[in-house]
């Protein structure tokens, strides 16, 4: 089992993109210190949940700002960039940071993010196979071409070619069941969303096996990760209180269909959010039911930083008698 990171980056009431962005910079220096493997940024346009649009971009900045963590875009959005362009960059990133970059992509999981790149919804599937098909081809050989309904071009050379032999390690976002079916076919891992719930995920590794069985697929050395909010206090209301506000605004505009107080205690009881060993537990539980061989916390919502820093301690020593 590996420990990592991971930042939505949030905006709050009364903060400001800087303060967000430098809690995550002062936390990504902390873990590197410590038995953490990696941490993974996530990307959001155009709303306060969440500051960054290009995570590759600050993934390079992170690599360029630690020594020995492994870093990762969680879901860069392949469907609205060019495909070159981002196996471009995910092999620059592979060579300057000699494999400590890790591409995690994702289908676009707004509609108004397509439209505003100018994509075409009704063919959104589509889209996102032939981008993946183009970048993985860039980052296996460092070379690609395509001709289909959405690009043509002929080979071409992807410079810098990729550092780690196979091109960087790559996970899917687990955003819909065709995604998943999708993945199993290629024995490509999962990273499960934090804000599922715990029926949803298991549904989904449920479909990633049976799909991988139909197709007679190996996925025994396939390792899924999992996303959690983590939120340690003296007290379970008092870490429940904190979250609550933290995650308001984004259960608004994330889960709009759904009622507020059935979404937000759904997310305060399955993340791991609580006194240490009921945290330590509610994740353990979402690990088995997904088939997750790594979990990535998130401990944003404690905007005290010491504080934050203490829980990642408990996690740091729990990390350190595991791999003893």
């Amino acid at each position: 089992m590996k420990f990592g990171l991971f930042f939505l980056n949030l905006l709050g009431q009364d903060e400001s993109s800087e303060q967000i962005l430098e809690r995550m910079l002062d936390t990504a220096q902390y873990a590197d210190q410590s038995h953490f493997d990696q941490f993974a940024v996530y990307e959001n346009h155009f709303s306060t949940n969440g500051v960054v649009g290009a995570p590759i971009t600050v993934a390079g900045y992170l690599l360029g700002l630690t020594e020995r963590i492994k870093v990762a875009s969680l879901n860069q959005v392949i469907t609205t960039h060019h495909p070159v362009r981002v196996a471009e960059e995910a092999c620059l990133l592979d060579q300057m940071s000699e494999g400590r970059f890790i591409l995690g992509f994702s289908d676009s999981e707004k509609t108004q993010d397509m439209t505003f790149f100018n994509r075409p919804t009704d063919s959104q599937q589509q889209i996102f196979e032939v981008c993946h098909e183009i970048i993985d081809e860039a980052l296996k050989t460092g070379f690609c071409q395509t001709d289909n309904d959405f690009y043509s071009f002929p080979r071409i050379s992807i410079n810098p070619h990729p550092y780690t032999q196979g091109g960087p390690e790559q996970f899917v976002l687990a955003t819909s069941e065709s995604i998943v079916a999708w993945a199993a076919k290629r024995a490509l891992p999962l990273i499960y969303k934090w804000d599922d719930s715990n029926e949803r995920r298991q549904a989904l590794a449920i479909r990633y096996r049976k799909t991988a069985d139909e197709h007679g697929v190996d996925i025994e050395n396939v390792r899924h990760r999992l996303t959690l909010i983590a939120n340690k206090q003296d007290t379970e209301e008092a870490a429940r209180n904190e979250v609550r506000e933290y995650l308001s605004a984004y259960i608004r505009e994330m889960h709009p269909d759904i009622d507020f107080e059935t979404k937000m205690n759904q997310l305060l009881d399955e993340n791991a959010i609580g006194v240490y060993q009921q945290a330590i537990d509610k994740g353990n539980m979402a690990m088995e039911l997904c088939d997750a061989s790594d979990v990535l916390w998130s401990f944003e919502s404690m905007k005290d930083l010491d504080r934050r820093r203490a829980a990642m301690n408990l996690v740091n020593e729990r990390i350190k008698s595991h791999h003893l």
